[in-house]
């Protein structure tokens, strides 16, 4: 089990005090020196910290302009690196308040609470401490975005762009609550697509109108396409959702993101 040791400055305690229980509940107390529990009544304050720092293996140092502050926590954490780099010792620093690191420590890649938040930055602390790698897969990319724009009172524009790289024969699905006219429905300086128009009935009753569009050539960043819809009602333009195909195995199709420009 990780033996973990927490520097901070008191003035912070209120903060600090949430961390180490949130820890506590991963570790345990007795693996944990955090002074308001680890040094009692009675007890040697410095004997107790010098224990304390003599059996560790992972030293956090919460940083703030409070700690900076600290002589006492400077003595800590400049002891702690020290051991850092002379023995097989974990020293992270968790930025707890909006202030610079050390110049000593600044090229530390170190876990940002102030900036990240509590949750994400206690999971990072917990998978240091285990000498777990605190990689958190990013969500998988969307290439295509659809910018949404009005030409005129009855005419809106739909131009779906490729981001990233390149789709081969993209489909794209269009689903209002409004009925689609296809004689109203353009796109634009293309001969090569195809279309089919249908409805679908979700499990609370309502009717959905799709109008799907295959684009027959490879859609890729900086050669979009538009499709325009007219109607009279320019806010049942506004209602349309787009989506693209995104698995052609399991014709599953993905909501675009819709920018109005």
């Amino acid at each position: 089990m990780a033996k973990l040791f927490i520097s901070y400055n008191h003035k912070d305690a209120l903060l600090v005090d949430t961390i180490a229980r949130r820890l506590e509940l991963e570790f345990g107390r007795n693996n944990i020196f955090y002074d308001a529990w680890s040094i009692q009544p009675g007890d040697s304050i410095v004997g107790k910290m010098n224990d304390g720092l003599a059996d560790f293996d992972t030293f956090f140092l919460l940083l703030s302009p409070n700690s900076l502050a600290s002589s006492m926590v400077g003595l800590e954490w400049r002891s702690a690196l020290n051991r850092a780099v002379n023995n097989n010792l974990k020293f992270v620093v968790v930025r707890i308040a909006d202030c610079n690191l050390p110049v000593i420590l600044a090229d530390m890649l170190y876990i940002d609470l102030y900036g990240e938040g509590m949750d994400g930055s206690i999971e990072k602390m917990k998978r240091v401490a285990k000498l777990e790698n605190c990689y958190t897969p990013l969500e998988d990319v969307q290439n295509c975005k659809v910018l949404f724009s009005v030409k005129d009172n009855s005419t809106a524009a739909f131009t779906i762009q490729a981001l990233y790289f390149a789709e081969q024969n993209p489909q794209f699905v269009f689903i209002s609550k409004n009925e689609f006219n296809r004689q109203s429905i353009n796109v634009t300086s293309e001969i090569t697509t195809t279309s089919a128009s249908g409805t679908a009935t979700y499990p609370d009753g309502t009717v959905y109108y799709a109008h799907r569009i295959t684009l027959h050539r490879v859609l890729k960043p900086g050669f979009p396409f538009v499709v325009e819809f007219k109607d009279n009602d320019l806010s049942k333009l506004q209602e349309i959702c787009v989506f693209v195909l995104c698995n052609a195995e399991t014709g599953k199709y993905q909501p675009l993101a819709i920018e109005r420009v």
